[in-house]
Order: C-alpha cells, then structure tokens, then sequence
C-alpha cells in the first residue's frame, strides 16, 4: 500500500451493510438514500498545517479554504450544501483566532445557507476537519457516467493556484496568483445547473490529468484532450516559465473547478451557464472508447503522470 488510491481501493473491499447506501468510496461524496424522490451527498476532509495551509495563512484565509474545498466536492455531485460539522484542533483556544476563523468561513456559510450542527474540538496542531451534508436538487453527478462521444469541459481557469506555489513568495507573480490559492471559490450554483444533463463530474483537486483520469477510469471509458484548448488566466504566460506549464497545468490541483462531461446537444444550455454565472466553460476533449491520449500543437503529447496525493507529493 503505497499511495491514497490503493488506501481506498483497500476501503471499497469493506463490507457495507446499509441497503440506503446508493454510493459509498471512491467519488467526491457518498450518496445515502433518503426517500424516493431525495438523496444526500456526504463528504468529509482534512485540513492540516503544512500540506493545505502555510503560516502566512490569515485566519480568515484558512476558514474560507477549509469550508470552500469541502463545497467543491458538493458541487461536484451537483448538490446543495445543507448541514456542516467542525472538528477543530488548535494549539491554545485563542478567542481573537477562532473569531477570525470564522469571519472567513461566514460569507461561505451564509451564501450557501450551510448550518453548522456540530462537530468536536480538541488541544493539539493545527487541523481542521469539515463534514458537510447535502441534498439532491435534480440528478446526482458522478465520476461513472461518461459516455463515448460527449464533450469534456472545465470551468474557469486552470493552474492557478500551483503557479502561486511555485512562484517565489517575493514576486509579483505569486502575489497576483495568490487570491486563487487561498480563497477559491467552489462552483456549487454551477454544480446544481449542470447536474439538470451533465453526464459525469469531478472537481479539479488533484490535478487535470488525475482527476479526468477518475472519470474515465470509474466510466470505463477512455479520452482525447487538447491541451492548447485547456483555459489559462491571461497573466498566466506572463509570469509562469515554460519549464513549469505542464505542472501547473496538468498536475497542480487544488483549481476547486469542476471537469464535467455532457452530449454536444447541450452546447448552447453551457454557454448560457457561462454567460450567467460571468465564467469561462471551455470544451476540452471528447470522451472515447479507451486510451488516454493529450495533444498539442496536433501532436500526441505524453505527460507525466502527475497529481496530487498526500503520501507521494511534495
């Protein structure tokens, strides 16, 4: 057992013993019955000093992250977030730190009318972790349901936050980049429109090349992407050097967007999402029968096999 996948492929082998569990590991949230016409999405992350956050983290920063990242894989599942629980473990209880913890978090809360119902505190290093609870709007989005021949697209801009972590902390670059590290913005209200005919969905946490790798892997399916198509901040070229596009582009992670495929019928309902929620959707590539395969410049490119993963990344 030598990385998170093979951590949760030992997981799925668990017997489960719960007929309302519709999905339980390996996608962004598990899926419980709730009655015929409703199900809930719950998922859970960690928060720790070191690999999510840095000391120059403003409490306000850290409570928005937290909170934001966990909403991401909500918004994957196109759902709504309903109900949150803290478990938070801090040095000394500083009145003044959790006050600002919480200023960050609020805006979140308030916008998606998320209520905190619970959770644990304890004395120790810094950690947070967040489980959060939501419901079905219209059908659930999933890592499976890929077909041949829908279009792949992603929301946003893509490698923004790891050009922050690989430019200098003293540079104008890293200052422009940094707002996208520490403060993005999870793509719930998109994630609910796109669950009405989206096929399959993940959020960009990873990394492009790993999370796209999950959904062809959980559809069964294979891909082709354009690399030259994939959408970049127009300061992007500016201040990241040609030596680190690939990493920020295909492997960096923690985007928080949403890679989501979807029949071309659906073209003209994506562009009126974009043009409504002021955000770039951008078509990628197309979802094939097997093989995963990148092109630039219309020829094939091999990248390396990048992503995140907490026991092999630096």
């Amino acid at each position: 057992m030598k990385s998170e996948t093979d951590f949760v492929n030992f997981l799925r082998k668990i017997k489960t013993f719960d007929k309302n569990i519709i999905k339980g590991i390996g996608d962004d949230c598990a899926i419980i019955k709730f009655n015929s016409k409703k199900n809930y999405v719950i998922t859970s992350d960690t928060s720790l000093l070191g690999p999510h956050f840095t000391r120059d983290y403003t409490p306000e920063e850290i409570g928005h992250k937290v909170l934001a990242t966990n909403l991401s894989d909500i918004a994957s599942m196109g759902c709504a977030p309903l109900y949150a629980l803290y478990d938070i473990t801090i040095p000394k209880m500083s009145e003044t730190w959790i006050k600002k913890f919480f200023t960050g978090t609020k805006k979140l809360l308030n916008h998606h009318k998320v209520s905190i119902i619970g959770g644990d505190t304890t004395k120790g290093p810094l950690s947070i972790s967040i489980t959060l609870i939501g419901v079905q709007k219209n059908s659930i989005l999933t890592r499976s349901g890929a077909k041949i021949g829908q279009d792949i697209y992603v929301t946003g801009n893509i490698g923004n936050a790891r050009a922050a972590l690989i430019l200098n902390k003293n540079t104008l670059g890293h200052k422009y980049f940094r707002k996208y590290l520490v403060k993005p913005t999870p793509r719930v209200d998109v994630g609910i429109e796109l669950s009405k005919f989206a096929s399959s969905c993940v959020d960009i946490s990873d990394g492009l090349v790993k999370d796209l790798k999950n959904i062809a892997m959980s559809s069964k399916k294979g891909f082709e992407v354009d690399i030259d198509s994939i959408p970049l901040d127009h300061n992007f070229n500016k201040y990241v050097k040609h030596q680190f596009r690939e990493e920020c582009i295909l492997g960096g992670g923690e985007d928080y967007e949403l890679c989501f495929t979807a029949d071309n019928k659906y073209a003209s309902k994506i562009r009126k999402i974009s043009a409504n929620h002021d955000l770039k959707i951008t078509k990628i590539g197309i979802i094939k029968k097997s093989n995963f395969r990148y092109y630039s410049n219309n020829q094939i490119y091999h990248p390396k096999e990048c992503g995140f993963d907490h026991f092999n990344s630096k």
